[in-house]
């Protein structure tokens, strides 16, 4: 009969080592005892889909591959690797997640190739309703799915990791008001994540840490929700739109993950106005908003007659101090985004491009590239992300999205 192989793994030790196995799987006692070092660095240069079959080799080797360095070493590697892009497409029961790599820069007087998108996973919500899906944050996507049942809201909660293609659903909201507007971000010096919740009213706070329960968090900000965009997560601060209810005056607060503090920006100014109509994006670690005009200055959508981008980037939170930048469209913008109309995706951490992409895509799925060095627009066909299902299905693109082989059940 054979004997079972235990193991009892701490990153902690110094002659951390696993040992060799002979080809039956047994332990073999002449053999050197392999470092476990050796074997996390080995396991770390994998591609994914060889660590999700290498799991399934043996416990040995499933406990090696959850050792908190590994997928901690592995989601580092993967940060370090051309960024790919995650799309969300959204109905109304039902979340489709695909990743691709980001548009090839062609040369000179060559459009570039197709990009072909890898479905990763489906997520089903019972009944109709509506789902959110947030930006992913370090590898995981947050999902919202709203329904009204028997006459009473509904809302349901859960992470999505489509490297692994795992659903963690969250425990429910302890809160007796109806109307609730949850956020995701992560800590990354305690590496933590963690849901912000609260009311529309800006009269309670919740928040969990991914694996925990919910806590009840004091703020001193008099705000209420402003629900229209979404939050984004920069360098451990979540940030998100609200209204003060005192003065009625547009803010964006910011929420320290791992201190657990909030901290209002108030929109004097023309910054009122990015506040209002504009999208948040991550623009070199800082916060950004733009926001799109025309000739006359006049703010609206993105389409062939947009002539000019609008930059705000938070250059200091302590002092509230913004910059100011005016990106004018080249001459082919128009020829290029044809009849189009578009959104804005956000900047390229790397090049510093503002991406963009169709709005409600039907038929076919375009990414657009203005590189503002270099005065150039370049749009790339996106292939592969189910354009045959209903037509009032949105489809969502994120920047930046990195591969994570961490479990968390």
């Amino acid at each position: 009969m054979e004997t079972q192989q235990t193991l009892n793994v701490s990153w902690d030790s110094q002659r951390n080592t696993l040992p060799k196995t002979s080809d039956n799987g047994r332990e073999s006692s002449s053999a050197s005892p392999i470092p476990t070092d050796v074997i996390v660095d080995i396991f770390s240069r994998l591609p994914l889909k060889s660590i999700a079959m290498c799991r399934c080799v043996s416990k040995l080797w499933a406990s090696v591959l959850r050792l908190p360095h590994f997928t901690e070493l592995f989601l580092t590697k993967s940060s370090s690797c051309p960024p790919q892009l995650l799309h969300a497409r959204v109905t109304n029961s039902e979340l489709f997640l695909f990743s691709s790599s980001a548009s090839p820069h062609p040369d000179e007087n060559s459009s570039p190739p197709p990009v072909v998108a890898t479905r990763h996973m489906k997520l089903s919500f019972g009944g109709f309703g509506e789902i959110s899906c947030g930006r992913p944050v370090y590898g995981l996507v947050f999902v919202k799915h709203v329904r009204v049942l028997d006459g009473e809201t509904e809302t349901s909660l859960a992470i999505c990791n489509p490297s692994t293609r795992q659903v963690l659903h969250l425990p429910k909201v302890e809160m007796k008001r109806l109307k609730v507007r949850s956020m995701f971000g992560y800590d990354p010096v305690d590496k933590q994540y963690k849901v912000l919740c609260m009311t529309t009213d800006g009269g309670h706070h919740q928040v969990l840490t991914l694996g925990g329960s919910w806590r009840m968090l004091e703020c001193c900000i008099p705000h209420y929700d402003y629900p229209l965009l979404k939050e984004i997560c920069i360098d451990g601060v979540l940030y998100y739109k609200s209204i003060n209810q005192s003065t009625q005056t547009y803010l964006i607060v910011c929420f320290d993950v791992r201190s657990e503090k909030f901290r209002p920006i108030e929109a004097k100014g023309s910054l009122g106005r990015a506040v209002l109509t504009g999208d948040m994006v991550n623009y070199g670690g800082r916060l950004g908003l733009i926001i799109c005009e025309d000739n006359r200055g006049n703010v609206g959508a993105i389409n062939r007659r947009s002539s000019r981008f609008k930059l705000w980037v938070l250059e200091d939170v302590e002092k509230q101090e913004w910059s100011e930048r005016v990106f004018v469209l080249p001459a082919e913008w128009k020829n290029v985004v044809g009849e189009h109309r578009l959104n804005f995706v956000g900047v390229a951490s790397r090049t510093n491009e503002i991406v963009l992409s169709s709005w409600y895509p039907i038929n076919c799925f375009y990414l657009f590239y203005f590189d503002p060095e270099i005065d150039t627009v370049v749009r790339v066909e996106m292939q592969g992300v189910d354009m045959d299902v209903p037509n009032y299905a949105v489809l969502q693109t994120f920047l930046d999205h990195v591969e994570d082989v961490k479990l968390y059940a």
